[in-house]
């Protein structure tokens, strides 16, 4: 496979970074991300630290593509075709022509999140389909996140992580395996892990911190923890941590002159628009309308 455009990088990193930002238009949302792209011939191998799932939104002939496994598949990609990358999985794909997917990147600790509220379930797994494989569902909400990326309007990001969380709804009741419910712990935390889950987050909190890490930091198994943590902060982790990054930057915004764009920045947000609608989400107020009101 010699195609223009490789890329051999096998790091572990975001969907943001491994796809190139001259692929098509993207949003990061509370709940993960969506990149409309478009892609020239190439080639390109990768492990990623989120679950990536790409939906073929134009048919592609001849891919060769490998997933968790030195076996080389080629086949041709259909409308509506759905590839699975479950996080940290190792995955090869060369093209030769060019290729339109909607791809939806979600962080596995949101997945593990929303198993858990929506369906009283853990131990995710997702299972990927075979190559090739239809999914009229997925389509369906890829291209209403296409039409939002690429429509002359400023993206929703309200409505598209509406949509990411239908997604991966979706995807945690086709193609997730050994989900099973959780026995109840008795209780929350104890104090000195919960202090120190607390202390790391804090120190933390305007970077991407996983669930795995702080159980690791409570000492306790990660299918316990959002349990335990829901019980002693009443509320789940990933929730703790968007109002300690709105905390700081309602702070940031009532108290200096500092660009809003730059609040976003160092609060832990991706942009702007992100910051602004996490907070009318969850606050019931814009940035702009909180600076206003000093």
């Amino acid at each position: 496979m010699n195609y223009a455009g490789e890329v051999r990088e096998r790091a572990d990193r975001y969907v943001f970074d491994i796809i190139p930002e001259s692929s098509g238009p993207r949003k990061a949302t509370a709940r993960g991300s969506v990149i409309n792209s478009v892609r020239n011939p190439g080639s390109q191998t990768w492990i990623a630290k989120e679950h990536a799932v790409a939906v073929v939104l134009a048919p592609s002939r001849g891919l060769r593509a490998s997933l968790g496994s030195d076996r080389i598949t080629q086949y041709d990609a259909p409308l509506g075709g759905l590839v699975v990358n479950p996080t940290g999985m190792d995955s090869t794909l060369a093209w030769s022509e060019t290729r339109t997917n909607l791809v939806v990147a979600i962080p596995p600790d949101v997945l593990a999140e929303l198993a858990l509220q929506e369906f009283d379930l853990g131990n995710v797994e997702l299972l990927p389909p075979a190559f090739g494989t239809v999914d009229p569902i997925a389509l369906g909400i890829a291209q209403r996140i296409s039409v939002e990326l690429t429509g002359k309007a400023t993206p929703n990001e309200l409505y598209l992580d509406s949509l990411v969380t239908l997604f991966s709804t979706h995807l945690l009741r086709t193609y997730a395996n050994n989900m099973r419910q959780i026995p109840s712990p008795r209780g929350g935390l104890s104090a000195k892990s919960a202090r120190r889950v607390e202390e790391y987050l804090r120190e933390r909190f305007t970077e991407k911190v996983h669930v795995a890490e702080l159980a690791a930091v409570a000492g306790i198994s990660p299918n316990h923890f959002i349990v335990r943590f829901a019980k002693t902060f009443g509320m789940p982790p990933h929730r703790y941590l968007i109002n300690l990054r709105l905390d700081f930057a309602e702070k940031l915004l009532t108290e200096g002159e500092i660009a809003i764009a730059e609040i976003a920045y160092i609060s832990g947000f991706s942009d702007q628009s992100h910051l602004a609608t996490t907070m009318k989400r969850y606050r019931g107020r814009t940035p702009t309308e909180l600076r206003y009101m000093r």
